[in-house]
């Protein structure tokens, strides 16, 4: 019996959608990428199995996205709304990066990131033993109200209870002129269903979880036809391929002494 992660997720893009590495450094294709992926392949309220999607990489690091369709959380007794455009920034991220990708796609009667032992979660576990995962890129939406543009969920400040002590100095660098203080201010991602928590304590890996507000990802609503100013989502995904492209490039380093 084959593992839980599908093979046709490797065939998700069709050829024709497939460009030039030069492309991809475009914000027009970065923006019109993701709108094209969330308006065409992310289906908010229609369930399916399976309701996730896994994309292989050709690096040690894994992109998270499990809130990109709605999903319900039994703790709360209610339906949770989706974090849009996480799944989309997730796999335009993993395109240009080759980090491996897995991302919500339908509605789900279970929470991802909150319920523990979900179907999500032992396709993590089997992506990130399978391609010996370093470290796990967790992302997640906030509503634009919220008075911060991210916040980095690392469960604790200090070394021995962080969740990411190897990369904590790569986030705080590429954000350092982004938000004055980037770590634990709102979801410290300390609640055991958390991915990040998984990751660390049931995986043994790193892993951060990383909180966008809507006006730093959402190109245009599919609901209420909000737009985003352009260049937020642009710079955004500019210091996550930074964030990505450094953590690959230490565990490169770590795993050749």
């Amino acid at each position: 019996m084959k593992g839980v992660i599908p093979v046709m997720a490797a065939l998700f893009f069709p050829a024709a959608r497939v460009r030039q590495a030069d492309s991809r450094e475009s914000a027009a294709w970065v923006l019109e990428e993701m709108r094209h992926i969330e308006f065409s392949a992310i289906n908010y309220d229609d369930e399916a199995d399976p309701y996730w999607d896994y994309i292989k990489g050709s690096i040690p690091i894994l992109i998270s996205a499990p809130h990109g369709a709605k999903h319900y959380r039994a703790s709360e007794g209610a339906w949770k709304d989706e974090d849009a455009y996480t799944s989309s920034l997730a796999i335009v991220l993993g395109r240009i990066t080759g980090a491996h990708v897995l991302y919500v796609k339908n509605r789900t009667r279970e929470d991802p990131n909150n319920d523990m032992g979900t179907k999500y979660k032992e396709a993590l576990k089997e992506a990130v033993e399978k391609n010996r995962i370093g470290f796990i890129l967790d992302l997640h939406g906030s509503g634009g109200s919220r008075p911060f543009k991210i916040d980095i969920g690392i469960m604790d400040n200090s070394p021995a209870r962080c969740s990411c002590p190897t990369f904590r100095d790569i986030l705080e660098k590429v954000f350092a002129d982004f938000e004055p203080r980037i770590f634990n201010q709102r979801f410290p991602a300390r609640s055991g269903g958390t991915i990040t928590c998984f990751a660390r304590n049931s995986l043994g890996i790193e892993a951060a979880q990383v909180e966008i507000n809507a006006n730093y990802r959402i190109v245009r609503s599919k609901s209420t036809g909000f737009e985003t100013d352009p260049a937020n989502i642009v710079d955004l995904t500019k210091r996550l391929r930074r964030v990505i492209e450094a953590a690959d490039n230490r565990i490169g380093r770590t795993t050749t002494r």
